[in-house]
This record gives C-alpha cells, sequence and structure tokens, in this order.
C-alpha cells in the first residue's frame, strides 16, 4: 500500500499540504508515495500534470483522476526536486505536445527524495515530454498572482509562440527560466517587486520584442538578453538597478536602443559591460553614474553613433571603442557635461577618428568646462619608455609597454601596475591594477583610498623632454596632493 499525501492546489498558484517539509522515501521498492490532489473549481482545466525537476533531469508527467504515484524514474536521484501542478484545457498529443489555450501551473513546491531506489529510467510517452514545463500550442502563459519566483529552466526550450504575464508578487526570475523558447513578449504588472533576474533567465529568445524592466528590479545577472531579439531596451523611472558590470548586454543582435538606468552608479567590471550588438546606434546615460567609465565597457558595436548624456553627467569617460559618434552626437555629449570650473578637471575620452570629425569649437565646449579631452588611438609617445623621476625623499621609475606600465621605488622596494590611457601631448591617465601596500609606499598614493583609478583624471608631464611629472598623491585623511617628480634620465 503506497504512502498518501494530500496536496491542496490552490487557485492563488499554491500547493498545500501539511506535510511539509515534503520528503519521499523508497526503500527497495516495499512502499510507493502517492499524491491526492485536491484541485479548486476556479482552476478551469481537465487535464492535469505534474512537472518534477531535479539538478540532474526535469519531467512532465500526466495525473489521472488527481491521484499520482511517484515513479522510479524520481526516485531513482536522491536530493532536492520541486514539483510543479499544471492545468490545460486539452491533453498532450501522440508527438509529445500539449496543445492548449489555457494553461495554469502553480508555484513550486521541494520534496526531498532520500534512500532512492538506483532503477533505470525507463522511456515512455510522457518522457518524452523532456525538461520544460510544455512544448505546446498556447499562446498566453499567465503566471497566478501570489507565485513569488519562477523557477529555474521554467519555459525553457518550449518552441511555441507565447506572451507571459509576470504578476506583481514575482520577487525573483530564476536562471534560464524562459531559455531558448518561443516567448514574444514578456509584461510584468504595474507594482511590479521584481527584485533579481538570474544569469540566462532571458536567453536565446529569438522573436522577444521590446521590453520594459520594473523599477523595482536590482539585481542584473549575466547574459540577459544575449541573443535575443528585442530592438528597444527600457527601465523604469526610479530604478533601484544601480550597477551593470561585465557580461551584461552581450550579443544582441537587433538591440537598436539601449536606455540605461537613471539611478545607475556603475557601468564597469573585468570586460565589456556591452558588447557584440552590431545595429546598436544609441545608449542613454544617466548623471548618476559616479565610478568612471573604462574604454573596455562597450566594445563591438559598429553602429553606435550616438552616446546621449543626462545633463551634469559628472564622471571620468571612456568611450575610445566608440569609432562611429558622429559629431552632432559628441557636440551633445558635450553640453551635457557638468561645468567643472573652479573644481579638478576630468577626462572624457573619444577614440582619434571621432576627434577629427570635430572643429577646435566644438572641442571648446568640453575644454571650456574644466574637462580635458582624452585621444584614444592616436600616437603615443610613451610605448616601450621608462623614465627615473626623483625628489627630495623617493626614487620613482615609470615603465610603460603598449597601455600598460608600472610604478616602482629602489628607496621605497614598492611597486603597483597600472593600465594607461594617453590623453595628450603633456597628460596621461592611470587605473591601478596591481596590489596596492600604501605603507610600502611611504603615503605616496596615486588613487583615492577604495578606489583604483586616479580621480584627478590625469598625471601631467612637461611636453617634449618629459622633464617633469606632477601625480596627485593622497594623504590618510584622503586629501588629494600635487607631487612633482623630476627627470633625472630616460631609461633605455
Amino acid at each position: 500500500m503506497a504512502y498518501e499525501i494530500n496536496i491542496h492546489v490552490n487557485k492563488n498558484g499554491k500547493l498545500e499540504t501539511e506535510e511539509l517539509p515534503l520528503s519521499i522515501s523508497v526503500y527497495r521498492e516495499s512502499k510507493r508515495v502517492k499524491l491526492l490532489f485536491e484541485v479548486d473549481e476556479e482552476i478551469d482545466s481537465t487535464y492535469h500534470y505534474l512537472k518534477l525537476t531535479h539538478a540532474k533531469v526535469a519531467y512532465l508527467y500526466r495525473v489521472h483522476d488527481n491521484e499520482f504515484e511517484i515513479p522510479k524514474a524520481v526516485t531513482a536521484y536522491e536530493g532536492r526536486w520541486e514539483i510543479s501542478f499544471v492545468a490545460c484545457d486539452e491533453v498532450a498529443n501522440s508527438d509529445s505536445t500539449i496543445t492548449a489555450n489555457y494553461i495554469y501551473a502553480s508555484e513550486p513546491i521541494v520534496a526531498d527524495v532520500t534512500r532512492g531506489n538506483l532503477g533505470i529510467i525507463h522511456t515512455s510517452e510522457e518522457f518524452k515530454l523532456l525538461s520544460q514545463l510544455v512544448e505546446g500550442t498556447f499562446d498566453h502563459f499567465e503566471i497566478p498572482n501570489g507565485v513569488t519566483y519562477i523557477t529555474e529552466n521554467f519555459l525553457s526550450d518550449a518552441t511555441n509562440s507565447f506572451v507571459v504575464y509576470v504578476p506583481a508578487t514575482v520577487t525573483t526570475i530564476e536562471a534560464h527560466a524562459f531559455y531558448q523558447s518561443g516567448c514574444t513578449h514578456i509584461e510584468f504588472e504595474p507594482g511590479s517587486a521584481l527584485a533579481t533576474l538570474e544569469a540566462n533567465a532571458l536567453y536565446r529568445i529569438e522573436n522577444l520584442d521590446d521590453i520594459t524592466f520594473p523599477a523595482s528590479l536590482s539585481s542584473w545577472g549575466n547574459y540577459n538578453l544575449s541573443y535575443c531579439g528585442c530592438e528597444y531596451v527600457y527601465f523604469e523611472a526610479n530604478s533601484n538597478l544601480r550597477s551593470l558590470s561585465s557580461y551584461s548586454f552581450w550579443n544582441i543582435p537587433n538591440l537598436k536602443k539601449l536606455f540605461l538606468p537613471d539611478r545607475l552608479t556603475s557601468f564597469t567590471g573585468g570586460t565589456a559591460v556591452v558588447k557584440g550588438c552590431p545595429l546598436l546606434n544609441e545608449i542613454w546615460f544617466p548623471n548618476t553614474i559616479n565610478v568612471p567609465i573604462p574604454l573596455e565597457a562597450i566594445q563591438e558595436c559598429p553602429s553606435l553613433t550616438k552616446i546621449s548624456l543626462q545633463s551634469n553627467f559628472n564622471v571620468n569617460a571612456n568611450f575610445g571603442n566608440c569609432t562611429s559618434l558622429t559629431r552632432e552626437s559628441v557636440i551633445q555629449m558635450f553640453r551635457n557635461l557638468k561645468d567643472l570650473s573652479g573644481s579638478a578637471s576630468k577626462v572624457i575620452s573619444l577614440h582619434v577618428s571621432v576627434v577629427d570629425r570635430l572643429e577646435e569649437e566644438d572641442l571648446d565646449i568640453a575644454t571650456n568646462k574644466n574637462w580635458t579631452i582624452g585621444i584614444v588611438g592616436g600616437v603615443d609617445p610613451l610605448k616601450n619608455k621608462s623614465f627615473y623621476y626623483q625628489n627630495s625623499t623617493t626614487n620613482l621609475y615609470i615603465d610603460f609597454g603598449e597601455g600598460i606600465g608600472c610604478i616602482s621605488s629602489d628607496t621605497l622596494d614598492a611597486a603597483v601596475n597600472f593600465t594607461y590611457e594617453y590623453l595628450s601631448d603633456t597628460t596621461f591617465a592611470i587605473t591601478l591594477t596591481g596590489d596596492y601596500v600604501e605603507s610600502r609606499f611611504a603615503g605616496y598614493r596615486p588613487a583615492p583610498v577604495g578606489e583604483r583609478y586616479n580621480d584627478t583624471g590625469v598625471i601631467t608631464f612637461s611636453s617634449g623632454e618629459v622633464s617633469t611629472i606632477k601625480i596627485k598623491t593622497y594623504s590618510a585623511n584622503n586629501v588629494g596632493t600635487n607631487r612633482t617628480f623630476s627627470l633625472v634620465r630616460e631609461e633605455e
């Protein structure tokens, strides 16, 4: 006789049972576990299924007369299983698809399978329904109100075209939830509480149209929207999303315009944030960004003709990989820079081919606000040179490679690596990349505490023979001071 567990299928998308935490165990097949379902009348359907998902496998089974006995295929895998109840108005076809105009799916409950048998997984028509929830011809999927998360692989590989409505109660969309599916549109209910979009949750959805993410979203996983079909990406006003890092928007073939969250503070990582978007022609940046935007942040976007900055934009930014920016767009970009007259200068960097499109009067719009124009891809007189400097207490060596370098000192027995950006005949900017131990440099520190970037934007040196170099260093109270080192000789 099987051990029976009663489960109530609630119209609000919940599976309710007094047996929680749910544990399913089978010992030598002498005792099976049977699930008995009581289904609310409001769930208007005739055909019922269970989706059972494990880290290694997933199955979709038919439920007859609201009873389901756990099969060997499930008990063969010990560990955590997620169980979701599915109701629809048509039965599965012989070709292992579900044709349905109406579909209900509950929020999953977790069951632990223990001491499972090691039986072979047998093939049947139901096993052929693969690991996705359904694969059929339904065109609308409305997740029940009350569901708090959409589980991993929930509608992955469902190839039919469908629209998904996400209720306000959903806070998390897990990894691969809609992976490689036929989803054409995702609509978030007003007042959405969605906070987390895990990596690859929206991935390879070729026909996905334009999308607007709710203001509640605060965590963006890697590779979302990669290989999706959307042309325009928006975020609702007063967005909670503060940081976008490496792999955020990669390989989105049809993307044309990207409007970043309006309270974003960081657009940087170890590699590109935006990459491989061949049709992208505009990115809008808010003025809330307070972390320097590095050269590698935007890559392989050949159609990017316009970078729109919100007025009073106020952070060092390197757009040197954006070679298609038009003169008109750059002029507007300069107009939207914050006026830094009377305060420390910052740097906005452009590719040399973009600078060549500008007139002197265009450059004056930025420089008159005390901004420095960095030039990427121009002649770099520092490449492969080494310089030896000293002041009254310290010997300082600066060695340049091609975009990389090292600051060292035999006096202090210390060194730190950096990447650098040649800005002009008299200036360059550095970003520290190596481990930096302040005490070993006797207080010499070319960047503020907690930052890698020289916040002044530049290190200046005399043109021609590079006779002196000025580096802003910082004291323990984080107050910057310009220190001058005189050139002793240029090392060969």
